[in-house]
């Protein structure tokens, strides 16, 4: 028989008579619960633990210790093939002897094939050093990249990595030896097509797939957890090292990852057949790659979590038998408060089946019940999509708007500027307020409680199939929360209209949603910056209408407009303070673009700058746009335009280009030519023209590369181009072949980050630094025609 419908009760028949504070108790305690778990998941993801002291036992993780070792090595800039590089190098080899390791220096050269840019080749000096096992079950290589960026320090990216690992062999040597092998390895030029771990790889020292694994840890922030934001292959076998690290890790970061334009070492060793673990801290991301990556901006609370993460799990690996790898299947995970929960891959899409019929059964057992109808389910499920999407433009507009008031904040690589809490703790809100209304709607048309829950889990159960086809990594996000959505609905159905535990049960079937979505929105914040805060808040919608209807009574409207407007303001405020705490002349100075470009054939120099978010300063000195640079200077391009203005004529690094010699086979010439460099550029650039013989191939250090165009963006006719990092003094030879008689046209760039200051109208403001992909480098060109 059915019951009577809820909707139609008075408010002291729904209670079932008595104190409503005293018959509702339950709802108000596991609401409370529910926000104290959303609460305390969030800190438990934001807030890495206390650093250790330098007097920490010999056998722990001392991030003081590591900071110690940190301040001698990110001093200053070290790009591949500086003299700062060579000595961090000779540092490593010294540091890995005083731990009674035997390091070695792999002095080698590696490229890579480009074809949406110039092809890539370098010189490289890896630095390794073995701990051997007791029984040399396999073995464990603990990866970190020690050059930096041509502008800044890299005390994070990768300096972090670097003394972590250092550390965690200090701790391995202070030990009684594990199983297997543990290899430190150290490569250089990551920051330039991953060239020291292509040059590992190709040497053949990674080993065997089958008994070795790869723990690589990188940087893209400067402070919060330490992420396991990838894993490589037979994934289920490496649970246990996740599990004993405990650190923030998701399969949907694996998904993530596949969308962004970023590649680290592992993706080298992945791509050799390798399996393994990828660590990096993310948050903070405002100094990456930037001047401002310096000591200063480092968090040792960040260095302590991802030294204490990356030491378990090489224990753990360590203290195993390796060789099973290989057989082990893949997996899909997630972690809660530090618990690790993982399934088989193959498990996801029939998971996500069940929750979907599990969804169709509980609303067909409510609506034999009488507790919601068909229509009204389907109404409600299409209104909640509303929710997330208003999540969405939100966090989109809220990005255009942190751009309107300063324009330099367009500018932060990571997405997000320096003073980002008050700004996401806003957007969270923000996004309330769209769940809100979405009930006073709800509670306008006299729907039934029962059709607003069936709506949101709807929602989840086939998001949960649609993810479990196209992204499996993410499809837990979806398929748990309904699984507990339909077994909540289920129960309330069968629970008494006046049951003061009707509205504890639905709050409490929201918990599995409150905890894998509410963490993930603050890292994805993280992740992904305020420039996509789109993505995040989409996820925080999604959660909200999978909440909210644990509010059975409907809400009277007046109370939610107002409470909804006043939460409204306070966001916009929070959000407006932070964008306001990062206009130049914050603590925090601006990051500008503006590099020093002298043509060699004119004897003429200019300023360049990107775009249009870089100050007055960069403008006084590029005040005019000026279409026509990248012709001049290819690599001097940017997606706003590119300013310029002139620049005196000043001694920089340049490099010179002759002919040793010719032959001729057919229509193809082969000529080989000799690079010589005055001063040290890190990078030297060929560039071909389509107005001369185009290149049919290249060759350099027994490396051959292909013609024709790989630099297909350009709008200049420089559509081919190999670049050489890192060349020795001495210069280097390399052999063009072209085809046909007429002369190649060809252009010589050499790149360096010795900027001239001297050069400047006057001082350089302390309001500004260095930032971006084009900032405080200096080009020197040069054309022939061969």
């Amino acid at each position: 028989m059915k019951e009577p419908d809820p909707q139609s009760a008075t408010p002291r028949e729904r209670t079932g008579g008595g104190s409503p504070v005293r018959r509702g108790w339950p709802a108000w305690a596991a609401g409370v619960l529910v926000l104290l778990l959303a609460v305390g998941s969030v800190l438990y993801s934001a807030i890495a633990p206390e650093p250790r002291p330098a007097d920490a036992p010999a056998t722990e993780f001392s991030a003081t210790r590591a900071r110690a070792e940190l301040d001698r090595i990110a001093q200053r800039p070290h790009p591949a093939g500086s003299t700062a590089n060579e000595q961090v190098r000779d540092r490593l080899v010294a540091r890995l002897t005083e731990l009674g390791l035997r390091p070695s220096v792999q002095r080698t050269s590696a490229g890579v094939a480009g074809t949406e840019s110039a092809h890539a080749y370098g010189w490289v000096q890896n630095v390794s050093a073995t701990l051997p096992g007791t029984a040399h079950t396999g073995r464990v290589l603990l990866v970190a990249h020690y050059d930096s960026v041509e502008i800044g320090p890299g005390a994070t990216d990768d300096g972090a990595g670097v003394v972590t690992l250092l550390e965690i062999a200090r701790v391995l040597t202070a030990v009684p030896a594990q199983r297997a092998d543990v290899t430190f390895v150290f490569t250089d030029s990551e920051e330039f097509g991953q060239l020291g771990a292509r040059a590992f790889a190709g040497a053949g020292l990674l080993g065997d797939p089958a008994r070795d694994v790869v723990l690589n840890l990188d940087a893209r922030g400067t402070t919060g957890r330490t992420i396991m934001f990838e894993t490589g292959a037979h994934s289920a076998a490496l649970m246990p090292a996740l599990r004993a690290g405990a650190p923030l890790a998701t399969s949907l970061s694996r998904e993530v990852y596949r969308l962004l334009p970023n590649d680290t070492d592992f993706t080298v060793f992945r791509g050799a057949s390798h399996t393994g673990l990828n660590f990096a801290m993310i948050d903070g991301s405002a100094p990456y790659h930037s001047e401002l990556d310096d000591l200063s901006h480092v968090d040792s609370a960040a260095l302590q979590d991802m030294g204490d993460t990356v030491l378990a799990a090489t224990r753990t690996l360590a203290a195993a038998d390796l060789p099973g790898l290989a057989g082990a299947g893949e997996s899909e995970y997630f972690t809660v408060f530090g618990l690790v929960v993982d399934y088989p891959s193959g498990a996801v899409l029939p998971l996500a089946a069940l929750a979907l019929l599990a969804a169709a059964v509980a609303v067909w057992l409510a609506r034999r019940r009488g507790r919601l109808r068909l229509a009204g389910t389907a109404r409600c499920a299409a209104e909640a999509l509303l929710v997330p999407v208003a999540g969405a433009a939100i966090g989109w507009l809220a990005w255009q708007a942190v751009v309107l008031t300063g324009p330099g904040n367009g500018r932060f690589l990571g997405g997000d500027p320096y003073s980002v809490v008050l700004a996401r703790t806003g957007l969270v809100l923000l996004v309330l307020v769209p769940a809100a209304l979405w009930l006073v709607w709800f509670a306008r048309r006299r729907g039934r409680p029962a059709e607003l829950a069936a709506g949101g889990l709807f929602v989840m159960a086939v998001l949960a199939v649609v993810a479990a086809v196209l992204v499996p990594g993410a499809a837990y996000l979806f398929t748990w929360p309904a699984f507990a959505g339909a077994a909540g609905l289920v129960v309330t159905a069968r629970v008494p209209v006046d049951s003061p535990w009707r509205p504890a049960v639905a709050w409490l079937s929201g918990v599995p949603a409150v905890l894998l979505l509410v963490p993930l929105v603050w890292l994805l914040f993280g992740t992904v910056g305020l420039a996509l805060a789109a993505v995040p808040l989409l996820l925080l919608g999604l959660a909200a209408v999978t909440v909210f209807p644990a509010w059975r009574t409907p809400p009277r409207t007046r109370p939610v407009l107002a409470a909804a407007a006043v939460v409204a303001l306070t966001a916009t405020g929070l959000v407006v303070s932070d964008a306001v705490a990062d206009q130049p002349g914050a603590p925090d100075p601006a990051q500008v673009s503006l590099v020093y470009a002298l043509d060699a054939d004119r004897h003429e120099a200019i300023w360049a700058s990107e775009g249009d978010g870089s100050g007055e300063w960069a403008r006084e000195h590029a005040p005019a746009d000026d279409p026509g640079v990248e012709q001049r200077f290819p690599a001097l391009y940017g997606s706003e335009g590119t300013r310029s203005g002139p620049a005196p004529v000043v001694t920089v690094p340049e490099a010179a280009m002759k002919v040793l010699g010719e032959s001729a086979d057919g229509d193809l010439r082969t000529v080989r030519l000799h690079i010589s460099v005055t001063g040290r550029p890190t990078q030297l650039t060929i560039y071909s023209a389509t107005d001369g013989a185009p290149v049919v191939r290249a060759e350099v250090g027994g490396t051959t590369f292909p013609g024709g165009t790989n630099r297909p963006s350009t709008t200049t006719g420089w559509r081919w181009g190999l670049t050489l990092s890192a060349p020795p003094p001495e210069g280097a030879e390399l052999t063009l072949t072209v085809r046909g008689p007429a002369p190649a046209h060809l252009l010589l760039a050499a790149r360096s980050p010795d900027f001239p200051l001297s050069a400047l109208d006057g001082p350089r403001p302390d309001s500004v630094r260095w930032g971006g992909y084009s900032s405080g480098l200096t080009f020197a060109t040069r054309s022939y025609r061969i």
